[in-house]
């Protein structure tokens, strides 16, 4: 298949605009001026401040969740929906489209990715169920990579610290933390958290999750290390059974210490990368 991408002068009506609105932003300031970086610090105000108002919001929550004057945000505020980064509806403010593409093309930890494509795949065609490779950012957790074959279950995402800890994947990546960086949540008791924490650095530990967190949904984690001995992450196999069957904790464990040791060897990593038609983007 041919794909064919439009010349610079063949831009629709509209991208025009967008670039147009662009260089206007720009020509507030140069980037690398102390003009410039102000006009970019504002307007990265304004969309972080939306980054956490699902509702979105008005001009004056804007200024205020911002840290800017009113005026400096309205005027943000309208030089970014000109660009689509940001939308106004009903005189309510929202992250716009623009941004929604940009951030489909970023890729949290690209080497790890590369690394973890290939053992996570094999690992989902030999379980026949969802497997991934996930951190924790900011409470909460995040696909680096993920393969799941045809048919396979849709799990709920646990969206707060509570729910992520009952899942395998939230006890392992919660536990491989040191406690002065995280506050550990209370599903668990301080002694069960210790414990894990005890064990979870065993080249062979790996937490099963027996409907824990959702009913009828089994789980079986495992870290995978950086060379320094932090956590990269969590793989994890999601499948639905009462109990996970024989054997799926080996190799769970086995596919976190093979991208453990693929980790910080590019060459190796990045000719794991071609994969069959069964890996697929983060499932969601």
């Amino acid at each position: 298949m041919t794909i064919s991408t439009p010349s610079p002068s063949s831009s629709p009506p509209a991208a025009r605009g967008a670039d147009s609105a662009a260089k206007a932003v720009l020509r507030l300031g140069p980037v690398g001026t102390t003009a410039g970086r102000c006009v970019l610090d504002g307007a990265f105000a304004v969309l972080d401040a939306l980054a956490y108002a699902e509702g979105g919001l008005g001009l004056t929550a804007l200024a205020r969740a911002s840290g800017l004057a009113k005026t400096s945000a309205h005027r943000l505020a309208e030089q970014l929906v000109a660009l689509g980064a940001v939308q106004c509806v009903e005189h309510r403010y929202y992250v716009g489209p623009r941004m929604q593409r940009i951030g489909q093309r970023w890729q949290p930890d690209p080497l790890l990715r590369q690394a973890a494509r290939g053992p996570v795949h094999s690992l989902a065609a030999q379980s026949g169920a969802l497997a991934c490779l996930r951190d924790l950012h900011d409470n909460r957790l995040r696909y680096i990579c993920a393969t799941a074959p045809h048919g396979a279950t849709y799990v709920p995402e646990p969206s707060d610290p509570e729910s992520i800890a009952r899942t395998a994947t939230g006890r392992v990546l919660y536990a491989c933390q040191s406690a002065a960086d995280v506050l550990l949540p209370g599903c668990w008791t301080p002694r069960e958290w210790q414990n894990l924490r005890q064990s979870i650095r065993d080249p062979h530990a790996a937490v099963v999750d027996r409907q824990d967190a959702v009913s009828g949904i089994c789980c079986v984690s495992a870290p995978v290390w950086w060379p320094a001995g932090a956590c990269a992450g969590a793989v994890t196999v999601v499948l639905q059974a009462t109990n996970p069957p024989a054997g799926l904790r080996d190799r769970v464990s086995h596919t976190a210490r093979r991208i453990s040791a693929s980790v910080g060897q590019p060459g190796r990593a990045a000719s794991a990368s071609v994969l069959p038609a069964l890996d697929a983007a983060t499932p969601r």
